[in-house]
């Protein structure tokens, strides 16, 4: 049975700027990396565990805001993937469901703050993997899906951080992965943001609603097959805010977040069971926290 390899919401936490800020929820960005576009019928069971450490925050025109700014993240997700043997239009369906949970750590020039708590549910009532390809001689695995965040998650909006991000998302995605020769692989996971409107904003942001921006991202890698079943290879991610956010339905200037990153990874299969691992640092940053990220990944498709 082929593993399949999923969707997890990681990134930022909603954390309020050194300065009035209308932040993007947490999305994926690093959580998907080698070996993304495998899937098939069965149950999968996943645990994503990632440490996020900034100790800066970035403003606008990737200038670090003055005085201390640091942002820690502990972040551990429950995920299950369920996909019957029979098909649609001769592609693997099914839907999955993550829950997580973190504990985040802040440090603005006002003070520290922290929160610890469970985040909003994350489902997909129906995802395709499509048929197995062949391109350029090599094999081409890819699914479609379209996520949905529900705000279930803990939230304040007197707090200077909270788990929750209290509006929807959508977040639909391509991932794909080319299998170019039987050792080396890239995978790509392309994904649009939509967010809907937050009714009650924090204090300091002075509007009755606020909704952010929608973004662009993906998630890339390429890993090489030292020795069966370990690879080894460089993974990054991309994030571009594409509309302003708005506070009373009226665009905000200069909202717009941006980060990249790169960084060495490990990926080992044994069986239906899969353990990766990444180490991310970050650059040309705006609008949102800087660092780098370290995440561990165990799979096990039954």
């Amino acid at each position: 049975m082929r593993a399949f390899a999923t969707v997890l919401v990681t990134g930022s936490p909603a954390v309020a700027l050194a300065q009035p800020h209308i932040a993007l929820p947490p999305v994926n960005i690093g959580g998907t990396s080698f070996m993304d576009g495998l899937g098939g019928p069965g149950l999968m069971n996943r645990l994503p565990l990632q440490l996020y450490v900034a100790p800066r925050t970035v403003g606008p025109e990737g200038r670090a805001l003055p005085g201390n700014n640091r942002l820690v993240s502990y972040s551990a997700t429950a995920h299950a993937v369920y996909s019957p043997s029979t098909k649609f239009f001769d592609s693997y369906w099914g839907f999955e469901v993550l829950l997580p949970a973190a504990h985040i750590d802040l440090t603005t020039p006002s003070g520290k703050a922290s929160a610890t708590g469970v985040g909003d549910l994350i489902v997909s009532l129906f995802f395709l993997q499509l048929p197995d390809m062949t391109l350029l001689g090599g094999k081409l695995f890819h699914r479609l899906d379209i996520t949905a965040v529900v705000p279930t998650g803990q939230y304040d909006r007197n707090a200077p951080v909270s788990v929750g991000s209290h509006l929807w998302s959508v977040n639909p995605y391509y991932a794909f992965t080319w299998l170019f020769h039987e050792r080396i692989e890239t995978s790509w996971r392309l994904q649009y943001l939509w967010n809907s409107v937050n009714g009650e904003p924090a204090p300091g942001i002075e509007a009755r609603t606020v909704q952010p921006g929608q973004a662009v991202f993906f998630n890339g890698a390429a890993s090489f097959e030292l020795i069966a079943p370990l690879r080894t290879g460089v993974a990054g991610y991309f994030l571009q805010q594409i509309t302003d956010a708005r506070a009373d339905g009226r665009g905000v200037p200069r909202s717009k977040e941006r980060v990249a990153a790169l960084g060495p990874g490990l990926f080992m299969m044994e069986g239906t069971t899969q353990v990766i691992a990444n180490a991310y640092w970050e650059f040309a940053v705006e609008n949102r926290p800087m660092g780098a990220r370290v995440n561990l990944q165990l799979l096990h498709v039954w």
